[in-house]
């Protein structure tokens, strides 16, 4: 049996982390880097889909981010994310979303630094 290269996190999903890189160390790095070179990017786009009242727009950018937070164990916000997705299918109404929404924020701003840590431990690996 293989040393699982993710450190016991209550903040990550490391058993499907270790399902879907096994051993892959460099693979894990690399989505680990990826993943936090962009979050900023693709939450600020979310956010201006939200103000802008979109919900066609803001469903687009949620669907994007949401895979890429289980490639780092955030599958409890990417379950979040799939609620948006699916609301915006359902409403007009940006303001519908607004609890779903922040709370999604609320998430994602406790467990960030989850994955900040698991990033390095891998690099350190």
């Amino acid at each position: 049996m293989t040393k699982s290269i993710f450190i016991d996190n209550s903040r990550l999903d490391t058993e499907f982390l270790n399902s879907i890189y096994e051993d892959d160390n460099e693979h894990a790095v690399v989505v680990f880097e990826q993943f936090l070179v962009n979050y900023p990017v693709l939450m600020s786009d979310i956010e201006e889909s939200f103000i802008a009242g979109d919900t066609e727009l803001l469903r687009q950018k949620v669907h994007k981010l949401k895979p890429t937070l289980s490639f780092v164990g955030l599958t409890v916000a990417a379950g979040k994310a799939e609620m948006i997705e699916k609301k915006c299918k359902e409403t007009y109404e940006v303001s519908q979303l607004a609890d779903l929404y922040n709370d999604l924020k609320m998430v994602l701003k406790e467990y960030i630094p989850a994955v900040e840590e698991e990033f390095k431990s891998l690099q350190a690996y």
